[in-house]
């Protein structure tokens, strides 16, 4: 993976808050209803969903063996064309369900990439930072 390490490194001006799981859980759904309407014939309901929400920067962050999910391989192969994939190390606070040897990916993207490769994890290892939580 391009990348690199993220240690001693902050995005200046630039705080974002994790999404609780029932945060994350529910711009998820909201994510999916949008383009279901969409889909449905109400078009716009997307673009309007991805407007307000979706275009918000986010960070994506995930213990590194995810990396070889088949689920998000495709994500992973765009990310490595990129070099968007930096490591960092898991510590407590991560709250992920690992023991913290491995490490963790730390990707940063839009929201709605964020969310629909969270959708594809399991929760207890997926962690997405951002401004800009979606409220349906």
């Amino acid at each position: 993976m391009g990348g690199g390490s993220r240690r001693g490194r902050q995005s200046p001006g630039r705080t974002m808050k994790r999404l609780t799981a029932s945060e994350l859980q529910a711009s998820v759904a909201a994510m999916e209803v949008a383009s279901e309407a969409h889909l449905s014939g109400e078009h716009g309901a997307f673009d309007r969903w991805l407007e307000a929400y979706g275009n918000a920067p986010a960070r994506l962050e995930f213990p590194l063996g995810e990396l070889m999910n088949p689920k998000i391989l495709g994500s992973v192969w765009a990310w490595d064309l990129t070099g968007a994939v930096q490591t960092d190390g898991i510590t407590k606070h991560d709250r992920f369900d690992a023991q913290g040897i491995e490490g963790k990916a730390v990707i940063e993207v839009d929201l709605v990439t964020a969310l629909l490769v969270a959708r594809d994890l399991p929760p207890r290892r997926v962690a997405i930072y951002t401004n800009g939580v979606s409220k349906r």
